[in-house]
């Protein structure tokens, strides 16, 4: 009997993470004018949508709009030192879109790109 509570004990504990995380979205919106972004993590997309357009719109921006929203991928935010520069990337994983954020940020000849923040959906994507 001690064998069989060991058993599903593992197999359970084993399903719950996967189950916390399948339904994890990330989004983010940004805006032109004034470069304010806002990301979010959520159950659904709809509402990460919803919840970034709203952090994004924080700061009274009233053009922001989504630049990226799903689950099972990453989103970052680069920004420029030299200049009022910055970079949006998504990817599968949180390098991908790191890189892409990058990539973005230095097109226009901007310099000193860092990472300001990547949002992960689900959080345990490497």
């Amino acid at each position: 009997m001690r064998q069989i509570l060991i058993v599903v004990f593992a197999i359970t504990a084993g399903s719950v993470p996967a189950l916390a995380f399948a339904q994890s979205n990330v989004a983010v919106a940004y805006s032109d004018s004034t470069q304010d972004v806002g990301f979010a993590e959520e159950d659904s997309e709809s509402a990460a949508s919803d919840k970034a357009m709203a952090e994004c719109g924080k700061g009274g921006a009233s053009d922001c709009s989504i630049a990226f929203s799903g689950s099972d991928m990453c989103v970052s935010l680069a920004r420029a030192t030299s200049k009022p520069a910055f970079g949006i990337g998504a990817g599968s994983s949180r390098q991908s879109s790191q890189d892409e954020a990058l990539a973005k940020c230095a097109e226009g000849g901007a310099e000193g790109c860092n990472i300001h923040d990547t949002y992960c959906a689900p959080s345990n994507l490497e």
